[in-house]
Order: C-alpha cells, then structure tokens, then sequence
C-alpha cells in the first residue's frame, strides 16, 4: 500500500474519531468558563470533561455586542493549567472601555476550541472591563474615588410573584428606577436576570454569600474545601458580571468568643486565597459584624434610629474605636442600617414575638392610628436622610466613610403587583433621590426650634460626588427661607470657589430671621448653582415661633435654686422669685419649685419636711437633675425612681441596658394635658443646641429634649404615679411624671429646660406650662377619664391608662392579609402569637402585615434583651396577668369587656374591678365574649385586674 494513503487514511480515521468523541452532548471539552478582567487584560477559566489535549488550539475573540467593534482576536497569550482539567487563558495588553455606572460599556468574549482541521466547541460569555480597589482607606472605580450609595432590600425574593420578579422587563423598570432615585449599588441574590440588567444600566452590585454558613459549615475546618466552594459553587457563576463589585464571604457570623476566633482565622484565610483569584473585587468577611478583621472592607450592621440609638450615633464615624479598628485603614461601610419596616398600609409592621413592636413604640408612640403611617413616613424619611447625609459628609473628617446600604423598605405593594407600576414607591424615595445626588448639598443645623428677628448659623456641606467625576466651577449658592405656601421670605445668593471631584465644601452662613414671620414651620432650602446650572438642592426644616412668652410678672414663684441658674431663667421669662432655702423652704405650703441640679445635702436633710409639705397638698416640681444631684432627689420622692446612666448615642454594640438618660422624640402619653398646652408630638422630636456645636467638635450637639430621665423601680408605685410623657424602646423611659401624695403632688421633669430659655420657643412654653399647672390646684387628675369605650391596641382610645410594660397587657399582632396571601395559614402560639404561613416575613415578604388587634394578658413580663422583645417572667405559665387604673364617669354602673378566644380550646379568664372577687369566665374556641363587672356608683377611680390564659385577647373594654 502506497506510504502517503496509509498516512492519509491515519488522519482521516484519527479526525473522525476526533469528531465522535465530541458529537455527544455528554462529552463536551467545556463544563464551565468563567471570565475575569482586569483593566488591559483578561483571564478565561475552564473547567472541562478531560483531560485537554495538548493538539487542542485556542482562538479568543473579544467583541462589543453586535459582533461589529473588535477589541481584539486571536491566540492567548499563554495557557496554563491550574489544577485537574482545568485551564486558564491570558489575553494582555488590551485597551478596552472601561465600564462605569454613566457609561456601562460591555464587551462579548467568544472562545473556541479547535482542531488542525475545525472548530469542534464554543462558549460566549458578556463581561466587561473595570477596575474596582482601595487606595488609601477609599473605595475606587477605574482609579476614581467613588461613595456607594446603595440601597439593601431589593428583589427577587421578597415576595413579588416569582413570574414577576424574575421576568426580564420587571428587573428592567426595577432597575431603572433605582437609578433614577440616584442608588448607584445594590444587594441582590444571584439571579442571572437580574445581573445581565445590573450590568446593561450600569447599576454596581453586591454580591456572594450572604449567610451564616459556608458549604454548610459554621466554619468549615477544612479551609482548602471551603475556598473551593466560594470559587467553583458560589461565585464562579457570577463573576464575569462587572456590576459585582463587592462579595461578601458571610453576614452576621458570631463576633464574639471562641467560635468568633475560628470564623475570623478561616475567613482570613479564604480572603487571601480569593484574592489570587479574583483580585478585581473587594471582599467583606463577616458583612455586619466583622469589623474589618477579615476581607477588604470594615462593615457593619447598625440600627441607630430604629431598633436602638438613634441616626446620630453616625457622627461616631469620625473617630470612635468601638466601630472601626485603630491598626487599620480600610473603607468603612453600613451595608445594613436604617431599619423601619412597615407594611403595605404605611403602619409599622408589628411582627408578633419580635423587635418591631417595641420600635414603633419609640417612634410613633402611642398616637392615634390615624396618623401612625404619616409619622412612620416621617420618621423613616427622616432617619434615611440623616444617616445618609451624615455618612457622604463626615468624609471630610474620616476619608475612610466609603458607602450606605439602608436596609428599609421602599415600596408598599410586593405580594399583589403585576408590573413594577404597582409597587407604589413610599415617600422615601423621594428622600433617597434628595439624599443620593451624585452632587449633595447638605445642611447642618442644630437649631430646628427659634425664634423669628433671631440669628441662626447653619452650615451648607456641598459633596461633590458628580457622576461624570468632574470638577464643580463657577458654583454659587442660593440661599431662601420659604414660607408653607412657598412664598420667599428671605434670600441670599453666596459665590463659592471650585470643588474638586470627591471633595467637600463647607460654608457657614450667618442669617438674620425676619422679625415679621408668623409662627409655624419653614423651609431653609439651598440652590447650588455650577457653570449656570442647578446641580443640588436641599431644604432643612425650621420651626419658628413669633410669638415670645408673655411676661408673668403677677406670678411669684418660690424657688430653691443655691446655683441661681434656675432663677435667673425665671427672672429672663419675667416671673417674679421668692428664693428660698433649706430654713424657710417649709413655709410655702402652696408651690415649691426645686431649680435644675438644685437638689442638695441641705433639701435632702429637710425630707421630713417636704413631706409635710405634700400632705398638706403643695405642689412641687423639681426640674431636670444630673448624676451629681439625683441621689438627693430620691430622698424625698413619693416613690422609688431609677435614673439611667447609658447615653442614647452609645455605639457599642450590643447596645447596653435600656432605657437611655437621653432621649429625643418624646411620648406625649397624655397629649390633652396643660402641661403640653400649645405642643404638639412634633415639637417633642429635637430641641435647639445651646452650645455652638459643629461636627469638627468632639462630643455630641445639646438636642436632645429629655437628659435625665427615669423609671419606677416598683411597678405597684403606678397607682400613685401619673406618667405625662415617655421615651425610648418600649416606652421604658420617663421623661415627665408626677407623684401624688396625700393631698399634694411632686411634678419630677427630665426635661433640659433651663439652658434653653429664649433660645427654643418650645422649650419655653413647656417650662411656663410646667409652672402654670403647678399654681393651678385644681386641675391634678391622677388617673385619664375613660369616657368612651376603648377599642385595646388604638392608642387613642386607650389614653394613656397603659403606658408602658408594667401593666402586663401587650398589643396583640394580628395578620392582615389580603391578595395571594389571603389563604396563608395562622398558626397560633401557646403563648398566643400569631402567625402566618410561619414566622418571620417583615423583610423577605413586605407585603404580610401585622396590625394591632386587641391587647393579651401576657404579664409580668420584660423587653427581653436589646431587642426588646417580650418575655414573660414566668415563660413554663400559660397564665398572664393585667392591670390597669383609670378613672370614670360619676354614676358608672358596670364595665363590659369584649374577649376572643383565637384558640381552639374553652379559655378561662377573670377580670376583677377594685380587688373585687372575680369568677371564671370561660370563652369558647374562636368565640367572642362579652363580660360584665359591676362598678360601686360611688367609685370613680378604678383599678382593674385581669387575669387568664395569655392566648385570650381583650378587645375592648366600655362603662356604663
């Protein structure tokens, strides 16, 4: 046989089996191909079946989509293996168009493997090319400082319907949005979908694993295995997205003890081992909790505003060693914060057995219904603004402040929706769109409350965080003070210097307040003008009051005051003093007022005769009194008082004991009172700052109403205690109560009243209301009149008769479902919580609302931990007990209380009126019972007991 044939038919025969080998579906060369850019070059990694062939060639093309604009094509410039049938492929030297938010360049990478004769297998992945590190404790993108501006829940997985949420349209018009609201990164689950439209509008994403485990380990013990995991499993599917910038290893493992030890070294481990692999992202170890120990990053989760603290505790960002590490620098992120979960009705989401409840109470208090969900827009909106501004202006003070993520809920409508129209976006996002320009005017101002003809000096922070990274020139500012019908009261235009990309500019003003402005809230809003257009605006709001306290000149007040401060404030108001001391302090049984961190050695010695003075029926106040005075104070109190000693803004974590010293956002538990004449709960929130505070100082600005609250260290002393405004988790905290004793009465104020007089008009009338209902002796009703039936749970009608957990009733969630959600099963605790469809949902399912129905029996009980969440004292017990004074009409006959049984067993209760003995009452499963008790005619203070299974709820509660 002629040589050449037999040479001929070896490469036919060997060709075709080439081609067999390769025909089957099964038995392709490529399990999988992961592509990672670097700014001039790019890496492709196979997988494959089997071993590669070393006749195999590589031909790599890189293109814009539409196969028209070659970057480049050919060979790699090297080919290496890296492990068992595994390759990578070097392609150098490339100029691409770097992808960034404003212009998301994307290129399609195309490899094909051949033969000498064809192309036997292909494989396309879209990528593109960016640069994403740290340069001097600051996030960069393609060697530009850049702030994140993100936003934590979004979906797919929070309960949109699934065909929805992962329809490539909706991610669109998501997406879309988001960047229309000026959010240039968010937090998503992997979802392919979802990337690919990350990736075409150019919205940053941060990704990986975001749980407690890794591979199912809390921590793996083989570290190699749980690299190999993050590389093959969780990560090599996404990482030829651009839009993944961040990964994060895991979220809120333990940060404490020995198992905290073993987290921190294997973390540290896989980051070092990651990093060699994919070195274009940055890594966080433990999001929330690591501290930075591990990964590229210092994140952290923190509530302040919502579960605890408040959205203040972000000025710690500029110095504080308990959230950043000293030995460190690295960027500084809040990938969780924020908080305020509401429900599809605006309310707060009042999740059975959780944190939630208690949150509602420290922010929206016990108003009415009607108006919860505008005062949960309020406040969302408002800590939303703070800790954003706050963090994109710190800057200046700690570079290293590199991005927010609120982890809040945008939108009202999730599980009904069918389009993204139907999302129905919450008023928040109007902030989000004020809060994220890429060019942030923001003002400092710690004096919200003044009065009109008066000077304020507030701050314009101008960041120039422009999208385009352009420098600001040509700028001026547009000052204006706008009226509630958005009329100019006053204006001033201020000419400003250039402002380099990523600085700040910061400008104090100096306005005079029109003496003609009538009293009420105002607008203090800012224009930034560069180069001839508007490139930021904000407002603040003011309240400003016309109307100074008139002189009280007929009015003469006997006060102790050895430091005088008090007096002097009384003096500047125009009351007329009688000063007093320890000797003759015993000779005004009418009014006595003890002056603000006046309480001594000498009027603790005189108990005795304060005493007397209340039997005799005196009315005392004793203002606002500090650590140093509050030991003599309690001397002589009618009851046993706890004065707190943690502060508010506190960052450790866990946040210590509650309640806080200091508080703001006060309860007015009995609005209608004299003593809140002329306020409203808005006007509780934050006070004017007397002490020329700015964020270049250390400390804390003087803003919080409340500095020295306190609490009953007896619950039984509620009997003799009327609680006019509290504060804090829960309501734990007293800011305003008064003790009645005998004929007379003790008005304790935790209130900071003094330093502000003539600075803060609210402060002010407060302080003279305070006065007047103390001269005034016959206006002290201990107990609130019950008139009207109280419907338990709308706070309204309740009238302050519960304040606070020492009655043992607590609000009874009850699921409101409507939608798909309407055939959820409840299931019902033997504790009497409810649920739907299990626990849980009030982040991953926005639209399961629960709502008060009803109060349970559930005490004693505790805020357990800093949660708060309850707990009973006796947990093994099925049975609760309540109570509750209040007073009543003269005549009331009877009291009919309306209970449910939501269980499906008979329940026992007893409710009992003045210590009268009570009978079982057994409620039916799932029935309603109404229960009468008869009322002595004559008694029109009431203490009423209740006492049954903690499953029962009490719905309302009528006289007659």
């Amino acid at each position: 046989m002629d040589r050449n044939f037999k040479f001929f038919m070896f490469w036919l025969i060997l060709c075709v089996a080439i081609n067999a080998a390769f025909a089957s579906e099964d038995q392709n060369i490529i399990r999988s191909m992961a592509v990672i850019y670097g700014e001039q070059g790019l890496r492709v990694d196979l997988a494959v079946n089997s071993s590669p062939q070393d006749f195999y060639k590589y031909n790599i093309k890189i293109y814009k989509p539409g196969g028209q604009d070659f970057l480049w094509q050919g060979k790699p410039d090297s080919v290496f293996s890296f492990g068992k049938n595994q390759l990578s492929l070097i392609v150098n030297g490339l100029k691409p168009e770097l992808w960034q938010p404003n212009n998301p360049v994307l290129y399609m990478v195309e490899l094909l493997i051949m033969n000498d004769i064809q192309a036997i297998e292909s494989c396309t992945i879209r990528t593109g090319f960016r640069i994403f590190g740290i340069e001097g404790g600051e996030i960069y993108l393609n060697h530009k400082p850049i702030f994140l501006r993100g936003i934590a829940i979004n979906p797919p997985g929070r309960g949109i319907p699934k065909e929805l949420e992962e329809s490539r349209e909706f991610a669109l018009d998501y997406i879309a949005f988001m960047k229309s609201i000026n959010v240039n990164i968010i937090r998503i689950p992997d979802n392919e979908v979802w990337y690919n439209v990350c990736d075409e509008l150019g919205m940053m994403v941060f990704g990986g694993n975001y749980s407690g485990t890794v591979k199912g380990k809390k921590p793996p013990k083989n570290y190699d295995e749980g690299v190999d995991w993050y590389k093959n499993v969780k990560f090599r599917p996404i990482m030829h997205h651009p839009s993944l910038v961040i990964y994060a290893l895991t979220n809120e493992v333990p940060y404490r003890g020995d198992i905290a030890q073993k987290w921190i070294d294997f973390l540290s481990y896989a980051h070092n081992e990651l990093l060699k692999w994919d070195n274009t992202r940055l890594y966080i170890g433990n999001a929330g909790y690591g501290y930075g120990q591990s990964g590229d990053i210092c994140d952290l989760h923190r509530y302040w505003g919502w579960y605890y603290s408040s959205p203040y505790t972000f000025l710690h960002i500029r110095d504080d060693e308990r959230i950043t590490l000293p030995d460190k620098i690295q960027p500084l992120t809040f990938t969780e914060c924020v908080g305020n979960y509401t429900g599809p009705d605006g309310r707060y989401n009042l999740t059975p057995n959780h944190k939630n409840p208690v949150s509602q109470l420290n922010w929206t208090g016990h108003a009415p219904q009607e108006v919860q969900q505008l005062l949960a827009d309020e406040h969302q909106i408002w800590v939303f603004k703070e800790a954003t501004e706050l963090m994109r202006r710190l800057r200046r003070i700690n570079p290293e402040s590199s991005g927010i993520f609120p982890f809040t809920i945008l939108f009202r409508n999730w599980h009904t929706a069918i389009d993204f129209v139907d999302m129905d976006p919450k008023p928040v996002t109007r902030q989000a769109r004020i809060s994220y320009q890429p060019v942030l005017l923001s003002w400092e101002n710690w004096q919200p409350q003044v009065y009109s003809n008066k000077k304020i000096s507030p701050i314009a922070h101008i960041v120039n965080d422009s999208e385009d990274y352009t420098n600001l020139e040509n700028n001026q500012l547009i000052v204006r003070l706008l009226d509630k019908a958005y009329t100019v009261q006053w204006t001033d235009t201020i000419q400003l210097p250039d402002i380099a990309y990523f600085d700040i500019l910061s400008r104090k003003l100096d306005i005079k307040l029109p003496e003609h402005l009538f009293t009420g809230y105002y607008q203090l809003e800012g224009i930034v003008i560069s180069s001839g257009k508007e490139v930021s605006r904000n407002s603040e709001k003011l309240y400003i009051s016309n109307n100074r306290i008139k002189k009280q000149s007929d009015i003469e007040v006997p006060v102790y005051d050895p430091t005088g401060k008090t007096i002097s404030a009384l003096q500047k108001l125009g009351y007329s003093i009688k000063k007093l001391n320890a000797g003759n302090l015993a000779k005004n049984p009418g009014l006595l007022v003890i002056g603000e961190n006046a309480a001594d050695q000498n009027l603790a010695s005189i108990n005795k005769d304060i005493n007397n003075l209340l039997k005799k029926g005196c009315r005392i106040l004793v203002l606002s009194q500090d650590e140093t005075h509050q030991e003599f104070v309690k001397i002589f109190l009618p009851a046993e008082v706890i004065f707190p000693s943690m502060d508010i803004d506190n960052p450790a974590y866990p946040p210590p004991a509650r309640p806080s010293k200091n508080s703001f956002n006060i309860n007015p538990e009995r609005p209608g009172h004299p003593v809140f004449s002329g306020i409203t709960r808005k006007e509780l929130k934050i006070w004017s700052d007397y002490t020329n505070w700015d964020e270049t100082q250390g400390g804390y600005p003087a803003i919080y109403p409340v500095i020295n609250g306190f609490t009953l260290k007896d619950k039984n002393d509620r009997c003799n205690t009327a609680i006019l405004a509290n504060y804090s988790v829960g309501l734990e905290g007293i800011a305003l109560a008064e003790f009645f004793s005998s004929k007379g009465s003790l008005l304790l104020s935790g209130f900071d009243l003094i330093n502000r007089i003539g600075l803060d008009p609210i402060a002010d009338k407060l302080f003279c209301n305070l006065i007047a209902y103390s001269f005034n002796n016959s206006d002290h009703s201990k107990y609130p009149l019950i008139d009207a039936p109280i419907i338990w749970g709308e706070y309204e009608t309740e009238k302050g008769v519960l304040e606070r957990i020492t009655s043992g009733f607590m609000i009874n969630s009850k699921p409101a479902l409507f939608g798909s959600y309407e055939r959820l099963p409840i299931s019902l605790e033997k504790k009497g919580h409810m649920y739907a469809g299990g626990r849980g949902g009030w982040n991953n399912r926005a639209g399961k609302q629960y709502v008060p129905y009803g109060r349970r029996i559930f005490g004693p009980y505790i805020h357990n931990g800093f949660g708060g969440i309850p707990k009973p004292i006796d947990p093994d017990s099925k049975t609760g007990k309540a109570f509750f004074w209040c007073s009543v009409p003269k005549g009331t006959s009877k009291m009919i209380t309306l209970v449910w049984n939501p269980s499906k067993e008979p329940l026992v209760i007893k409710v009992g009126v003045n210590g009268s003995k009570a009978s079982d009452e057994t409620v039916l499963p799932n029935k309603y019972k109404n229960i009468e008790s008869p009322i002595n005619k004559k008694n029109t203070e009431l203490k009423i007991d209740l006492e049954g299974d903690r499953r029962l709820v009490v719905l309302e509660t009528a006289f007659e």
